[in-house]
């Protein structure tokens, strides 16, 4: 079988594998609920252990209005930080980002060059069609009861908003998190997380598929995970830019 069949098997297979999207949750048919913030998280399914790092790979789409990229993604994130490896469907690196709390540095390998950017600036700048993000922050999302500020609910999910903007809308039957909308006055903004079709990985329920939307729903990531490690040994963060490359800042 020739090479370019192949790659178009690959594109057919990871299209038939992305899920049919519904409306996202729209408030209007919320109200105010007598439940508190403490028993809706209670809900939660929660991890046997404590997670610190998670490492994996997930297969990924990206498109936005002039762009349309497939490939994979490599991860390793903890609380702290994350490092992202952008393969395109051929397999070929395209480069790695690495985010802290305070920055984020994208290392393009093709054109050999790098970039250090405020967070608040991050998605200004796509590696093949991804931005940065720390997986653990919404795959296992630390979610206090003292933080959320209102609670409502409808006939199938409870909605927490939260007192930093962020809302959390959380399907009743299953206590799985469906979508996470986080703050942001900036249209480009990747901000808007939908979770499906959970299952057990690594002894822990989580997403399989993952939609991310921007803020203005012109740009969306699919992510379909297939490999997750929970606290591997010796997590590696180095985004490995040669010194001959400078950072651009």
């Amino acid at each position: 079988m020739s090479k370019k069949i192949l790659i178009f098997l690959g594109l057919l297979l990871f299209g038939a594998c992305t899920p049919k999207i519904s409306e996202v949750i729209s408030d209007d048919d919320f109200t105010a609920s007598d439940t508190s913030a403490q028993d809706i998280l209670s809900t939660l399914p929660e991890p046997q252990n404590p997670v610190h790092v998670i490492q994996g790979r997930a297969k990924a789409q990206m498109s936005g209005p002039d762009y349309s990229e497939q490939g994979t993604v490599q991860f390793v994130s903890d609380r702290q930080q994350s490092l992202l490896a952008i393969r395109n469907n051929l397999g070929i690196e395209g480069g790695r980002i690495y985010t802290d709390r305070d920055s984020v540095t994208v290392y393009d390998r093709i054109e050999k060059s790098a970039w250090r950017i405020g967070i608040e600036e991050s998605h200004q700048k796509l590696l093949n069609g991804f931005t940065a993000f720390n997986l653990l922050d919404f795959l296992i999302p630390e979610l206090f009861p003292a933080d959320v500020k209102y609670v409502f609910e409808n006939d199938g999910f409870w909605s927490l908003h939260f007192w930093d903007g962020k809302k959390v809308y959380i399907e009743k039957n299953t206590g799985f998190i469906s979508e996470m909308i986080t703050q942001t006055t900036r249209p480009d903004a990747f901000n808007h997380f939908r979770f499906m079709n959970y299952a057990k990985i690594s002894g822990i329920e989580l997403p399989r598929r993952i939609q991310i939307l921007s803020n203005d729903r012109k740009s969306n990531i699919f992510l379909l995970i297939q490999a997750l490690e929970v606290n591997p040994e010796s997590p590696d963060f180095d985004i490995k830019i040669p010194q001959e490359i400078p950072i651009n800042r």
